[in-house]
């Protein structure tokens, strides 16, 4: 059985092509479209021209998967439509012209899930994992590989970028009120006593693998790798804030279509990493999509296996 997921997200909306055999499932494609929902965002509305963004994205993908005899599909929203004034007029829309029904999951949810998703790759059986997107940041303390607790911050490296960035890459000025900003929401974590704090911090997201990207490209990653020194993140911030026109043009090169969020994904990890006095990163390449997956059609914790 073949399955499409899409992930509307703030920044990008992608669809996800799963394999899905028992309890186990293999991803066939992934597509995505940098819609960039939050940029069409006023007055805590997504307009017309937003919601027409949306729908057309929407369409594209349902053609697309028609074309290839897929019609099991699912679509989740995140902070991109959750915290819209409009967000019922937007599903309405969207439900009556395309007969897509979306599902908006909270910020706890969307932690939840993507942990779930992730659970198979990561390393340390007790710790934190994020999931850092466009408009938020999902925290999960666990034990044992255990959930114990879940917040979502509004820190996002597309929020970030809109709220303080004046062109593509911050000032030492911009900088300085970002790296401000997170600090202020991180202070609103109330991480359970029983939590340990490790050496090595989960991470997924588009821009947390795109900064796995980077340290590729300096040569301080092998593409095989997927945990490094949290020092490394700190150096890399030091190493493009010397020449912003060099910088603007290797996120170019690197990843295109996050130009102008990388750098401000930079800047949450490593105002993260700092907090918690994290030593190691680990990049994982699963995370919300793979969760809604398991929890929809799989069910149960550990009970994914991927090929």
């Amino acid at each position: 059985m073949n399955i499409g997921i899409i992930d509307i997200g703030s920044n990008t909306i992608r669809l996800n092509v799963y394999e899905l055999n028992n309890k186990s499932f293999h991803l066939l494609f992934s597509k995505k479209e940098n819609v960039g929902l939050i940029s069409y965002v006023y007055k805590n509305n997504l307009s017309l021209e937003g919601i027409t963004k949306l729908k057309n994205c929407l369409l594209r993908f349902k053609t697309t998967l028609e074309v290839l005899d897929i019609y099991i599909m699912d679509a989740f929203a995140t902070a991109s439509l959750r915290n819209l004034d409009n967000s019922k007029d937007v599903l309405s829309i969207i439900s009556n012209s395309l007969n897509i029904q979306i599902e908006i999951i909270s910020g706890t949810t969307e932690g939840e899930l993507s942990f779930l998703g992730a659970m198979h790759q990561i390393q340390q059986p007790t710790g934190i994992y994020i999931d850092s997107g466009g408009a938020s940041t999902e925290f999960v303390f666990y034990k044992n590989f255990k959930n114990l607790y879940t917040i979502s911050l509004n820190i996002g490296s597309l929020n970030l970028f809109n709220k303080f960035v004046d062109k593509i890459i911050p000032t030492k000025e911009e900088t300085l009120q970002i790296q401000k900003h997170i600090f202020k929401e991180i202070e609103k974590i109330k991480a359970p006593k029983e939590i340990s704090i490790p050496s090595t911090l989960t991470v997924t997201g588009g821009n947390m693998r795109a900064i796995r990207s980077l340290l590729i490209h300096y040569g301080r990653l092998n593409q095989d790798e997927y945990t490094f020194s949290a020092k490394e993140i700190h150096e890399l911030l030091l190493l493009l804030s010397e020449n912003k026109t060099k910088t603007m043009r290797l996120f170019l090169k690197i990843k295109p279509d996050r130009v102008h969020t990388m750098f401000c994904g930079l800047l949450i990890l490593d105002a993260i990493t700092n907090y918690f006095s994290i030593q190691n990163i680990q990049i994982c390449t699963n995370g919300v999509r793979e969760g809604y997956l398991i929890q929809k059609y799989i069910g149960g914790q550990n009970e994914n296996n991927t090929k």
